[in-house]
């Protein structure tokens, strides 16, 4: 079991807080100065609160002890929250481009100078929750990171419309950017709904090819043929792998040193943790010796 530092814990934590703070006062900010991009921000922010908020979800359920009727634990629940809050966010930039659509049919006064100063507040919370997650290894951290790194740089467009709307009076740049900044929420959302689905029907997991697993394992002077092979994403991190390896019958003896190369390989080339593997013979027929390690 993967041992969790509480200092990822505590990064996660901190910056959930930073982003529910500026997504409480974009909300506010939207209703005094009755910006729809600060609405559209607003909405790019709860993609980062479900990504923090994921993130922790995926710590606390990979530290969870297996039961026996939670044999491969809790991590799917991760994967639940994200097609749940994928589709809530459809919801949301449907609104948006709504509001949108009429805003330019019939363009609103927006009182700049409050968008403006929420917008910068947007940005400082923006770019110092991402200066906190910013460098870490874990894939977790990495995800979120980057989820506040595109934020911060929405951030940057509504202060720059904000300004461009003061010294031009076009108010229509509102809802032009908000339109904008929808766009990128929804093709977040498309990306984490996708990832969702692949996970829950079992498919082959992103950037891994199941023909240049088996060729490789195949390189191994031991391995006469691969097949049956399943190739899975358990969670958003953690791959698992199943195959029936035929051997020559007097390789059979080797059989420990066989798991060990093909474990190496699975785990250092391709990052798969978990693989079961059954050795078979040529010469046995039906007859197989079935192992299983847990790389």
């Amino acid at each position: 079991m993967r041992k969790i530092t509480l200092s990822m814990k505590g990064r996660l934590k901190i910056a959930l807080v930073i982003n529910l703070s500026i997504l409480i006062i974009e909300l506010f900010g939207y209703y005094i100065s009755d910006s729809l991009a600060l609405l559209s921000d607003a909405g790019h922010v709860t993609t980062d609160i479900l990504a923090l908020g994921t993130a922790i979800i995926a710590i606390n359920l990979s530290a969870k002890e297996f039961h026996e009727r939670a044999t491969f634990g809790h991590h799917r629940a991760e994967v639940l929250a994200a097609i749940f809050n994928s589709l809530m966010l459809f919801g949301v930039c449907g609104y948006i481009f709504f509001r949108a659509y009429q805003r330019i049919v019939e363009p609103v006064d927006v009182k700049t100078t409050e968008m403006l100063i929420v917008a910068v507040i947007g940005l400082i919370g923006n770019s110092s929750a991402a200066y906190i997650l910013h460098g870490h290894s874990d894939i977790n951290i990495r995800g979120a990171y980057l989820h506040l790194l595109y934020d911060a740089l929405s951030s940057i467009g509504v202060v720059l419309g904000a300004l461009l709307i003061m010294m031009t009076g076009f108010f229509i740049l509102d809802s032009v950017l908000s339109i904008l900044i929808a766009i990128l929420v929804l093709s977040s959302s498309i990306k984490l709904l996708r990832e969702g689905i692949t996970i829950i029907m079992q498919w082959t997991p992103e950037g891994l090819n199941v023909k240049d697993i088996v060729d490789r394992l195949k390189e191994l002077d031991e391995v006469k043929d691969v097949h049956d092979v399943h190739l899975w994403t358990l969670c958003s991190s953690i791959y698992s792998f199943s195959a029936h390896i035929v051997v020559e019958e007097q390789r059979l003896i080797k059989t420990e040193k066989i798991k060990a190369d093909i474990r190496d390989i699975l785990h250092e080339e391709y990052n798969i943790r978990h693989s079961t593997l059954e050795i078979e013979c040529v010469e046995c027929g039906d007859d197989m010796i079935q192992t299983v390690c847990h790389v």
